[in-house]
């Protein structure tokens, strides 16, 4: 039976995954989009998402894109945008140039046949003021999820299960070979976590997880307090799994019309969202004493979060 919803699964995420629209500008200099951008961008509008991850982003975006006039998609460039979160967290503004470029063309091609452009990464985490400063986006959505249901998803993803010889504390300019083939697992996940790199390194996977989830949701907090609020607009993952009237609600706050019914709205969990990678999972019993501590913690940023609903 997990068989049959796995290919299942993967037949409907394809078929999401082929949705995405092109980007047509990819061609253009980087000055011609700057200045296009520039010019269309008090016209048109542009909404970010971010979140610490697994955190409905990808359902969102299927919401939001039966809606009218509005283009969405998430992780349109991943291995830019976790290079990006990566340089964040080292607090190294480094190829700066490039992902700007391609959210702008991103947005562009989005604007061509839709008013509204919606571009959502969980890499955006830790650059929430860069791109809300060189972006000027109309909304900035931040998806948050509780602690244990995050916590599971991403251990069935497998995170961390490589063991690499890396010293996290150095600012890699070149990928380990061990993530050649997804440079985003390292970009995206061995980012720096400051005074607990040491302890990070020494864990176990359930642990590290614990500590990329607290130190994310932490930064984005830190980030959203030094942007205007009225730009901010809070996606609570719990309360809208599957709530048609909290989605539609959610979506007018950022003067989107859902252009679907109840009974559509919810057969669209089943293209983004898996059972099979939120099952419940066993705790090593050593480790679950430092993941409460660190759950806390988790929980202490997430709640201020939800305080600017």
């Amino acid at each position: 039976m997990n068989l049959f919803k796995e290919l299942l699964f993967k037949f409907y995420s394809y078929k999401f995954r082929k949705s995405q629209k092109k980007n047509i500008y990819l061609d253009f200099s980087e000055k011609k989009i700057k200045d296009l951008y520039k010019t269309i961008v008090s016209q048109k509008k542009i909404i970010l998402a971010t979140q610490v991850g697994r955190g409905g982003g990808k359902w969102l975006v299927d919401i939001i894109n039966h809606s009218k006039n509005v283009s969405a998609f998430g992780e349109r460039n991943r291995t830019e945008e976790a290079i990006f979160r990566y340089s964040c967290s080292h607090n190294k503004n480094i190829n700066l140039n490039k992902i700007l470029y391609l959210i702008r063309t991103e947005a562009l091609s989005d604007w061509k046949n839709s008013n509204t452009s919606y571009i959502s990464s969980p890499y955006f985490s830790h650059g929430i003021k860069i791109l809300e400063e060189k972006l000027k986006p109309d909304k900035f959505v931040i998806i948050v999820r509780d602690f244990y249901g995050l916590f599971y998803s991403l251990t069935n993803k497998s995170w961390y299960k490589e063991n690499p010889n890396l010293d996290i504390n150095k600012y890699y300019t070149k990928v380990p070979d061990l993530f050649l083939d997804k440079p985003n697992h390292f970009y995206g996940r061995y980012i720096n976590f400051g005074s607990d790199n040491r302890i990070f390194l020494g864990s176990s996977s359930q642990i590290k997880i614990a500590i990329f989830m607290h130190h994310t949701i932490k930064k984005i907090y830190e980030e959203i307090t030094k942007i205007d609020k009225k730009k901010l607009a809070i996606f609570h993952l719990n309360e809208a799994d599957q709530n048609y009237e909290y989605c539609n609600s959610f979506l007018q706050k950022l003067d989107i019309q859902l252009n679907i019914e109840k009974k559509d709205f919810l057969k669209l969990k089943k293209r983004t969202a898996s059972s099979i990678e939120n099952k419940k999972i066993n705790i090593e019993s050593k480790d679950l004493i430092e993941i409460e501590k660190i759950k806390n913690s988790y929980e202490y940023y997430l709640n201020k979060i939800k305080s600017f609903s």
